[in-house]
């Protein structure tokens, strides 16, 4: 079934590849000690992206209002803090403009900012559509016909990729390239071929080329949802990624991955992973490893929730928060366990500081009165980087954590 939704269908360009992904990175010890949490169904938050207006002023991939950028394009391609401080930076100048167009300021209730920065995030997963005639010099550069067949044309050992034509996603052919990868590593060891290296878009343009060249007659396309990431995760360590790689120094033997090396679209990621490829089963191998067969819609969650393991930033330094606190103006209007300015609330009595996004929401929908409050003290807006606001965020949680000091008599 085809739902329209404001993102690009050429996210699903060479996703597959990510599979080769699969055994080197893990987030298994980051769930046990993180208050936000992987998002399940991330594409929901387009529903709020719509009926909270946000698409009066920005378009996603092109469709929508002109007013402010283009969120598919790059925009918002940063961790959660990082989105919250642009957020937050940007928010006067938001706020003027819905005044001017007599705009309510939206709102949001307890999951919807949740939902509406992972559906942000998620945009960037999606790539731009390929280039056929990059991927037709591709398939030549790369000897790709030298075991398969496209378009009539090419080798007879590998399975014919015309057949691929019927698949909207590649995910279908990413689980079975997953599922046959040693072999095919192997095979073309065996006829003196190196394993293809991919750089930048050209997994994107390659199967743009297999689908306009195939000859085969498609009637129906197979679609494919997006996957869970929820459940990526739940696979993740079931299939035992999590012995070899973790993330941010956390989990397996192997080397950390940290968010720097999962950012890009999915082509982009995967073409560095692919190239990762033949040492990891050679080492899966030594280790004894079963290799990790995907089935169903597996390969669409663990995709997913690869991508989202650059979604959370690590914890900000409460020291570097708490000198960004005076700073930055925020104590001539909140107080934090009674030490502050009374314009605001003290903070440190806040319920709002649980999480990032409980922050995010909560400095969002009380935009309006801060704004107004700002003006009226003469107060500059405080404009945040990335590192800043987790930096805050935590010094608030820490100071939350203690208790106030009793005045001395």
């Amino acid at each position: 079934m085809k739902t329209k939704v404001y993102i690009s269908r050429s996210w699903f360009c060479i996703a597959g590849f990510l599979a080769f992904f699969l055994i080197i990175t893990a987030q298994s010890a980051i769930s046990a000690v993180r208050p936000d949490a992987i998002p399940e169904e991330p594409l929901k938050g387009r529903e709020l992206f719509l009926s909270k207006g946000c698409v009066k002023c920005h378009a996603v991939r092109g469709e929508g209002g002109r007013i402010g950028p283009d969120l598919g394009k790059g925009f918002f391609a940063r961790s959660l803090t990082q989105m919250a401080a642009l957020m937050w930076n940007h928010a006067p100048v938001m706020r003027v403009k819905t005044r001017e167009l007599k705009l309510s300021w939206p709102n949001f209730k307890e999951k919807e900012m949740g939902e509406l920065v992972a559906y942000l995030y998620y945009l960037n997963y999606f790539d731009e559509p390929g280039n056929p005639e990059e991927g037709r010099r591709l398939v030549r550069e790369k000897e790709c016909l030298t075991c398969h067949t496209i378009g009539g044309r090419g080798g007879k050992i590998g399975p014919n990729l015309d057949k691929m034509k019927v698949y909207a996603s590649p995910i279908f052919m990413a689980q079975a390239m997953w599922n046959h990868g040693p072999l095919m590593v192997k095979k073309m060891a065996e006829l003196g071929i190196s394993p293809p290296s991919f750089q930048g878009h050209e997994m994107v343009d390659l199967l743009a080329y297999i689908r306009a060249a195939s000859e085969t007659r498609v009637k129906e396309q197979i679609y494919m949802a997006p996957g869970n990431p929820r459940r990526g995760e739940e696979l993740f360590r079931a299939k035992g990624c999590v012995t070899c790689h973790g993330v941010a120094g956390k989990g397996g033997i192997g080397p950390a991955l940290g968010a720097r090396r999962l950012r890009g679209t999915v082509s982009q990621i995967a073409a560095v992973m692919w190239q990762h490829g033949p040492g990891m089963w050679k080492k899966m191998q030594e280790m004894k490893v079963l290799y990790p067969r995907l089935e169903g819609s597996e390969m669409a969650d663990l995709i997913a929730y690869l991508y989202f393991v650059g979604f959370f930033d690590e914890p900000g330094d409460a020291g570097r928060g708490k000198a960004l606190f005076v700073s930055k103006n925020c104590v001539q209007c909140h107080s934090i366990q009674g030490q502050g300015g009374k314009v605001g609330p003290d903070l440190g009595q806040s319920k709002a500081f649980g999480s990032s996004i409980d922050a995010l929401q909560a400095l969002w929908n009380h935009v309006p009165m801060m704004e107004e409050a700002t003006r009226k003290e003469k107060i500059a807006w405080p404009q945040l980087q990335g590192q800043e606001m987790a930096d805050l965020i935590e010094h608030i949680r820490q100071a939350q954590k203690k208790k106030p000091g009793v005045p001395k008599q």
